[in-house]
């Protein structure tokens, strides 16, 4: 393995790299960044040099990630964020700042439960800052135990079976699961339905790659009342879900509590079906950061709950 001096690396060259596998281009990368493709390309080349490593190759004018290069994505994703992490909490301990949390909620937060969290939010000290990010809910459990999010408000399936030592929970609101349907699906004028009744339908879902427990929650109740699922579609986030059902492209199951209505959508929910929105954190190892931690939850927590 090639000696590296890490000090012929910079952050510039960790930057231009990430974007570049993300936007799969180094035109689009130069066009983000506003400098010339053939500077995109000679930072790629210089950093295939120092670190001797093939990071892309080339197929039919497509660019290919190498394993090399997947490896230094993920690792540098994240370094990237704790260097821009870094940062900011050193800026809010200049401003006296003690703390700062990052709360993930879903696409399709409702306005009711948005409300609560800014009264949430408005209760707690000026010294204890709180950041919000709206992501796709399938992707909150991940997103919390990598580190990315201290805290996210979270359907009951999209937690695991087991609760990690370093993560605790509660249930937020409970709520059951609910099928939604547009109101030109002939299902809509029914006034309650089962599970059963829904033999015929096809469901907007998410891939199994996108979200794993929501396939096998959907395939266990589908089992429960004797059919298979038809799918109609696959979908990457829950705002997808409603564009689909908005455009009678299908139905789909959600917890009652996430997915918004609307006038063009019928909710029935499923009683004794209970998903709930749960809240949920990662356990700081610092006490102090633990303490401040736990006036966020209690704000949150106090404001659903006395609502």
């Amino acid at each position: 393995m090639k000696q590296i001096d890490l000090f012929n690396i910079k952050l510039n060259h960790i930057r231009i790299f990430l974007l570049a596998v993300e936007t799969g281009s180094f035109s689009k990368t130069a066009a983000e960044l506003h400098v010339t493709q053939p500077m995109v390309t000679k930072t790629i080349q210089t950093l295939e040099k120092e670190l001797d490593l093939i990071l892309f190759l080339r197929d039919k004018g497509k660019l290919l990630l190498t394993p090399a290069g997947r490896e230094l994505y993920v690792q540098w994703s994240n370094l990237l964020q704790y260097f821009e992490n870094s940062i900011e909490d050193a800026s809010s301990q200049q401003e006296g700042v003690m703390s700062r949390f990052v709360v993930g909620v879903g696409y399709l937060m409702p306005t009711d439960h948005l409300e609560r969290l800014r009264k949430a939010y408005r209760s707690l000290a000026e010294n204890i800052k709180v950041h919000f990010e709206s992501r796709p809910q399938s992707t909150a459990w991940d997103r919390l135990r990598n580190g990315e999010v201290d805290i996210i408000l979270v359907s009951g399936h999209i937690l695991p079976d087991e609760k990690p030592s370093d993560i605790d929970w509660c249930i937020l609101q409970e709520s059951d699961l609910a099928v939604f349907v547009s109101k030109e699906n002939p299902l809509s004028r029914k006034e309650e339905i089962t599970f059963a009744d829904l033999r015929e339908e096809e469901f907007i879902v998410f891939s199994s790659d996108t979200d794993s427990r929501y396939m096998q929650l959907l395939n266990h109740l589908s089992s429960e009342a004797g059919f298979t699922p038809r799918i109609s579609c696959y979908v990457p986030d829950e705002s997808s879900f409603a564009i689909n059902l908005w455009m009678n492209n299908g139905i789909v199951l959600a917890d009652q509590a996430m997915l918004m209505d609307d006038t063009g959508v019928k909710c029935f929910p499923l009683e004794g079906r209970g998903n709930h929105l749960y809240l949920a954190w990662r356990i700081p190892k610092e006490d102090q950061r633990r303490l401040e931690l736990k006036k966020v939850t209690d704000a949150i927590i106090d404001a659903f709950r006395n609502s």
